[in-house]
């Protein structure tokens, strides 16, 4: 009797559908999971030098060094979803003069690879970046925690540790003052955030004597204003650092 319904349960289980990937993937949901298991530990914040720098693959979009106007190096996973298909491709006639085959030496189970290859499909045909996508209904929200090492100098250590009740992969920006070409102060990116705890120096160098709060922006991958929106991130206050 227990197995004739325990055998029920698989043929009901199976009727569902559940190993097709959905037609439009979402990032959090179901592409977020198999760059996590397969891809962040190479390409992941901070870059591994051997591996190209155009593939960052624990955040769905840009993020911004300090000290520079420009994002960080690698369009985030959106921006590179048709490459990142194409290097997972698992057909064993695979070839291409561009990239190697990825993860090195295995190949993605066939459903990852469907879940890459239709969230590719659905890539803006002028933009090139995959939707963000639907996330998780009942998702909670990332939070940090941050305190202040030590001072050598105009040079603070700071530590902060992201925590995540649902282990998503959590990528944005520590925003604090800095200076503008014109050096006058503005609010910019001191620090990277990316899932776990890091410690990191910021350099207060030319910032004038004061009280200054320090925000982090967290991403975890929801798709918080909506699908039109890009600012789907959320910002929270950390700490406050008091400049001589």
């Amino acid at each position: 009797m227990r197995a004739a319904l325990h055998l029920a349960l698989l043929g009901a289980v199976a009727g569902c559908g559940l190993d097709d990937p959905p037609e439009v993937p979402s990032w959090q949901v179901d592409v977020m999971p198999v760059l996590a298991a397969n891809c962040v530990r190479c390409h992941g914040y901070p870059l591994n030098p051997l591996v190209p720098s155009s593939f960052r693959l624990d955040a769905y979009a840009p993020t911004s060094l300090p000290g520079l106007s420009l994002p960080l190096e690698g369009a985030g996973g959106a921006g590179v979803a048709k490459d990142l298909a194409t290097a997972s491709d698992p057909d064993p006639a695979f070839t291409t003069t561009l990239t190697k085959r990825m993860p090195p030496n295995r190949r993605l189970g066939e459903r990852e690879y469907q879940i890459l290859r239709a969230w590719s499909g659905a890539a803006d045909a002028v933009t090139n970046e995959a939707p963000r996508g639907p996330g998780r209904p009942d998702n909670r929200a990332p939070t940090i925690s941050m305190e202040e090492l030590g001072r050598e100098g105009s040079v603070l250590t700071l530590a902060f540790e992201v925590r995540d009740l649902d282990h998503d992969l959590v990528s944005g920006n520590i925003l604090g003052p800095t200076l503008d070409v014109q050096n006058q102060v503005q609010v910019g990116p001191i620090g990277v955030v990316v899932s776990g705890r890091r410690t990191f120096a910021w350099d207060t160098t030319g910032l004038p004597a004061g009280t200054y709060e320090i925000t982090a922006r967290l991403d975890d991958g929801a798709d918080v204003d909506g699908p039109d929106g890009d600012e789907d991130y959320l910002e929270v206050p950390v700490m406050t650092v008091v400049l001589p």
